[in-house]
């Protein structure tokens, strides 16, 4: 009900609002609340895991439920790619604002491939290299009109060489290296009348944005949670791939993670009375949930062995 019910209706917005901090925390804490303690909000003791945790991929350790921050770039990611790719929406013409990280995406997952060069932008998009003009030659592009960077085509910028023409104000020694550096590069460029420009989503193997994808790329770089198809792919019951899901990342509270936070605790198991309570112990070394194990495993005809102390 969190992934879906408490979520759906927001996304319905964050497809064309960029909503302020305020209000993707109030929603988190309802979020939050309603996972953790089954009400409108929950304090720090009820809550095993950190929020932020729990809105990674499953893959990645966390429960899969959306980061809606992350959510609403990628969602908005859409407008910028339908803009590139469908001059019929009417719409096309029109300024489109996005956040800046939603605008950031973009521009690390979109490449440009140049054609007849009317429908690139010579300084914004990447057409050169995989590169903008504006990660090549930065000085450069400080010493032209924003208004001509938002709409100067590649192909009017080549022809007559009216990009050089662009360049206003004074030309200091590192203007004039970049230009240098950037007539080389674009010497050599030759359009393609009869071929229309494309645009490729560089994170699909069909070269189409996804929504998805998108979002996936938000998580790039972090921790892969290698038994999450064992937890979340089995055919128990949700509570106990819950349960499970706790175990595995030592988020029970248990005597020594109750010790750690100078709570009361039982200093021993109060089954076998021989060790402190620990997951690992309760679960798997305890004697009496070796005994448990060993008649499971009797019942199903397995031979495997349980890790001893």
């Amino acid at each position: 009900m969190t992934k879906v019910v408490l979520t759906a209706s927001v996304i319905h917005h964050l497809i064309a609002l960029d909503s302020p901090r305020w209000v993707i925390k109030a929603i988190y804490k309802k979020r939050c609340g309603f996972l953790w303690k089954g009400q409108e909000q929950a304090n720090g003791g009820n809550c095993l895991v950190s929020w932020e945790k729990v809105q990674h991929p499953l893959e990645y350790g966390g429960m899969g439920i959306h980061n809606l921050e992350f959510f609403g770039w990628a969602l908005q990611c859409r407008w910028l790619w339908a803009q590139k790719t469908d001059a019929s929406c009417p719409w096309a013409g029109l300024h489109i604002q996005v956040p800046l990280k939603a605008q950031a995406l973009f521009n690390m997952a979109t490449a440009s491939v140049l054609g007849n060069g009317e429908t690139i932008l010579f300084l914004k998009d990447r057409w050169l290299e995989g590169k903008t003009l504006a990660k090549i030659a930065p000085n450069l592009f400080q010493s032209i009109p924003k208004r001509i960077v938002k709409s100067r085509t590649v192909a009017q910028a080549l022809s007559n060489r009216r990009c050089v023409s662009d360049i206003k104000g004074g030309l200091p020694v590192e203007v004039l290296m970049e230009y240098l550096l950037l007539w080389d590069q674009i010497d050599g460029v030759v359009l393609q009348h009869d071929v229309p420009d494309q645009y490729r989503w560089k994170l699909t193997q069909s070269g189409i944005y996804t929504s998805k994808s998108a979002y996936e790329a938000c998580f790039v770089g972090s921790i892969k949670f290698t038994p999450w198809r064992k937890v979340w792919r089995s055919w128990a019951p949700l509570r106990c791939k819950f349960f499970i899901w706790l175990a595995v990342k030592h988020r029970l509270w248990m005597a020594d993670r109750l010790a750690s936070r100078g709570m009361q605790h039982h200093p021993a198991c109060l089954m076998c009375d021989q060790a402190q309570e620990t997951t690992n112990h309760l679960l798997l070394l305890c004697v009496f949930t070796r005994q448990i194990w060993f008649s499971v495993f009797i019942q199903l005809h397995m031979a495997v062995d349980v890790p001893g102390n």
